[in-house]
């Protein structure tokens, strides 16, 4: 009989694991659902508001990186620079000319076709980002707030109106991955998890460096997201993995590339830590020209102290040490640009200090003692905030879609570089687009390599030349922020 009766409750048990196992399923899939219907929506709104993008041609570094490549070509860059030509920055990136031989397969000359790939891949880097930040505890509109800041900042438009930066954007999806599965890794203990992690993490190291910051990373979303601290030996076992992965990129890095780039610990390279670190936070950029955008900036920035001081007075030391720890982590993962500084390169650490906010908002909303009015001001003073800094991102990424225009004058001498061969090493660029491109520039009176040389002069010399105001610009002109500025 006793048996019979622990062999029932044992029955039970497990009928009640398997429900609860079955509901929690239940509920990352309808998650996954609405993080995955969000997405939707805001890129479908960026496209609307950007849509005349979807038809700039290939520009700059575009020209010879997205299109087919040799079978010898593709096995030089395991052993050699990223790229066949010998004119990009040397680093050992073999994964990202596999994707730009994809690209120039798939897509070819079809610009529209491969702006609608960089959105997609900007869809799965979001969904990864959104299910990790839902596997660490954020609500769902939490995460509608980190994804309406992010997708209407400046490094959004950065990132996606740049074609050849797609293995950024990959390069991004499998750190995100990585730490996704570490999370998992961690709940679990399971060992699968952690073999698909080391791949992860090793397929983000051979596309960009920014992977370097993972061994670090990774321990403090484990300490950002759970409480419990049992489990440090798996957490230590991952980060040493990862840490020799990374070793053994650097060491074939530098063996096979001797001019390869490396951290450069001086002040100028604290000063591009600093700004780029900076203008993760705001999501119309560092720089501010003219007084409707420095309103803009400061409203945004006095918006963010409020929200510390209300948020220090009204928060538990639990959230608090939370925000601190994401606020970290931001911090963390802008150290790539100890190397090299680039605007577009900042999507990981402005994701992270954008979470802090919602945290933050959370907490004040549902520990703060206002009653009546002095709630709905709360409210309202999130809300404001919260539009000061989606406008102020749209409007410096319309800015960003500017600079790429055909006739900007900083765009038509960087075409005309690679167009009319005056680098140090020649481009390989298909026939077709060659010859569109000297067409476009034929337009704009640049006809030939001296023209090219004469503009870049009058770009150092002799700015008032050019165009700086109106619309409807058919000459050359300068734009009011250039594309690489923070």
């Amino acid at each position: 009989a006793d048996r019979g009766a622990h062999c029932r409750s044992g029955g039970a048990a497990s009928a009640v694991s398997g429900a609860a196992d079955s509901t929690n399923v239940d509920l990352t899939m309808r998650s996954a659902l609405k993080i995955a219907g969000l997405i939707g929506i805001l890129l479908l709104i960026w496209s609307a508001v950007f849509a005349s993008t979807f038809s700039c041609p290939f520009h700059w570094d575009d020209f010879h990186l997205i299109r087919q490549y040799s079978g010898p070509e593709m096995l030089s860059v395991f052993h050699g620079v990223v790229d066949p030509d010998k004119i990009e920055t040397p680093g050992l990136r073999p994964v990202s000319i596999l994707l730009y031989n994809l690209q120039g397969t798939l897509w070819g000359e079809n610009i529209l076709l491969n702006r609608i790939f960089m959105l997609l891949l900007m869809a799965l880097f979001l969904f990864l980002v959104g299910v990790l930040l839902s596997e660490l505890g954020l609500q769902f509109f939490q995460i509608a707030i980190v994804f309406g800041l992010f997708v209407s900042s400046r490094v959004f438009a950065s990132l996606v109106l740049w074609v050849s930066l797609s293995h950024l954007i990959l390069a991004y999806i499998f750190i995100t991955l990585t730490a996704l599965v570490f999370v998992h890794w961690i709940k679990q203990r399971r060992t699968i998890f952690f073999v698909l992690m080391l791949l992860a993490a090793t397929v983000a190291t051979f596309i960009r460096e920014e992977s370097y910051t993972l061994p670090v990373a990774l321990p403090l979303i484990w300490l950002i997201s759970t409480p419990d601290r049992t489990r440090w030996r798996e957490v230590l076992a991952a980060s040493l993995s990862l840490l020799v992965i990374f070793a053994v990129h650097y060491w074939l890095w530098h063996f096979f590339i001797p001019n390869a780039l490396s951290p450069q610990f001086t002040f100028t390279a604290a000063k591009k830590l600093l700004r780029a670190t900076a203008s993760s936070w705001l999501p119309g950029g560092y720089t501010m020209v003219g007084g409707a955008d420095k309103l803009i900036g400061f409203l945004w920035v006095g918006f963010l102290i409020a929200l510390l001081v209300i948020f220090l007075v009204t928060s538990r030391p639990w959230v608090r040490r939370r925000v601190l720890g994401v606020c970290c982590l931001g911090a963390l993962l802008s150290l790539p640009a100890i190397g090299v500084a680039r605007p577009f390169g900042i999507a990981l650490p402005t994701l992270a200090f954008m979470t802090a906010i919602p945290i933050a908002l959370a907490e004040i909303y549902h520990r703060a003692t206002f009653r009546g009015w002095q709630r709905y001001a709360v409210i309202g003073f999130a809300m404001l905030g919260l539009v000061v800094g989606v406008v102020g991102g749209v409007h410096r990424s319309i800015y960003v879609a500017e600079s790429l225009r055909q006739n900007c004058a900083v765009r038509a001498e960087r075409d005309g570089e690679f167009l009319f061969d005056i680098l140090d090493h020649p481009a390989t660029i298909p026939k077709s687009r060659r010859e569109a491109g000297l067409l476009r520039l034929a337009g704009l009176g640049i006809k030939s390599a001296e023209d090219v040389k004469n503009l870049r002069r009058d770009l150092r010399e002799n700015r008032s030349r050019f165009e700086q105001t109106g619309k409807d610009r058919q000459g050359l002109f300068l734009p009011k922020y250039e594309y690489l500025s923070f």
